[in-house]
């Protein structure tokens, strides 16, 4: 079939935008009747309304990142620790869900490349605000004042986010066209409607690896966190085996033994925050190659685990 065959060559050509495959792919879908292909390619074409439409592949973990003040000090584009809130609502804080259609994700990208936009961020409502204020100030920071505050992620997610629409998509017409390549037909199509969904199912629904959480080319951590409750030997190897430079495990190895945590709630002191937050601050900058969606959980493990409180 031509239709398929153009939209195949328009995909291969990483050169030329996403709208015209796209757009083709929502006559296809419309002329062979299948709702779920063109409701799937009408939201990349026009966008997602509502954040609970977004696929996974749309979606990734970023850094809660603030200007505050502690005391007379005042600290800019901080990164904040979120391990303490609740689960659901560090989810909500740190997930970053990409709404736009194809054609603005692609504009994005040219400003990327253009070297515009290094980071993609989103500010905090004045509520929002409030509540981490709240949340810190009960775990061991009381002076802590926040001025502002956004999460923010590595630009080239957008990339990303667009080469797995373009895969995705390339995948499903490779195995349309497996499938009914000797279909020239228009209403033969039609009755396949049941194996055009499986098909798509299989190739775009199914987000299973496709997921997001990770951006730019840090390294995954997938650390083993095994320490013994108070083992400064342990910590000191779990967190030098994920990249964490000496110098850095010794400032923490410092400081952790001189605060009290609260179990019940799983949050640390003060100054074992900050540490946190100048490490997020490192996987941001690279000094400190890990995945920045990575980098709290992964230091929040281990400092939890060290104190017996997860």
């Amino acid at each position: 079939m031509k239709l398929i065959s153009d939209i195949v060559n328009e995909l291969v050509d990483v050169y030329k935008p996403l709208t015209s495959p796209l757009l083709k792919t929502k006559v296809l879908a419309t002329r062979v009747k299948n709702d779920e292909l063109l409701n799937w390619v009408n939201h990349e074409l026009n966008g997602y309304e509502s954040r609970s439409l977004v696929p996974g592949y749309r979606t990734c973990s970023g850094d809660v990142i603030a200007n505050f003040i502690v005391g007379n000090r005042k600290f800019t584009n901080m990164a904040l620790p979120t391990s303490s809130l609740p689960k659901d609502v560090e989810e909500a804080f740190i997930s970053m869900n990409f709404t736009e259609n194809v054609e603005a994700l692609e504009a994005l990208r040219e400003q990327i490349k253009s070297g515009k936009s290094a980071k993609v961020e989103t500010a905090f409502s004045a509520e929002n605000i409030a509540y981490l204020q709240f949340n810190l100030n009960r775990n061991g920071n009381p002076n802590l004042q926040i001025l502002s505050a956004k999460k923010w992620t590595a630009s080239n997610i957008i990339i990303e986010i667009l080469a797995i629409i373009r895969s995705k998509l390339l995948d499903f017409m490779l195995k349309f066209e497996e499938e009914f390549g000797h279909i020239s037909e228009i209403k033969e199509l039609q009755n396949e409607n049941k194996t055009i969904t499986s098909i798509m199912n299989h190739t775009i629904i199914n987000t299973g690896d496709a997921n997001v959480v990770n951006t730019g080319d840090k390294a995954t951590v997938k650390a083993a966190i095994n320490i013994i409750k108070g083992s400064q030997e342990d910590l000191k190897r779990v967190l030098k085996n994920c990249g964490v430079k000496e110098v850095d495990i010794n400032e923490l190895l410092e400081v952790i033994d001189t605060e009290i945590p609260n179990p019940e709630k799983g949050t640390f002191g003060y100054m074992v925050n900050l540490w946190i937050g100048k490490m997020i601050n490192k996987a941001l900058d690279g000094s400190w190659e890990v995945a920045i969606g990575a980098a709290g959980s992964l230091l929040a493990d281990a400092i939890q685990s060290y104190y017996g409180i997860k």
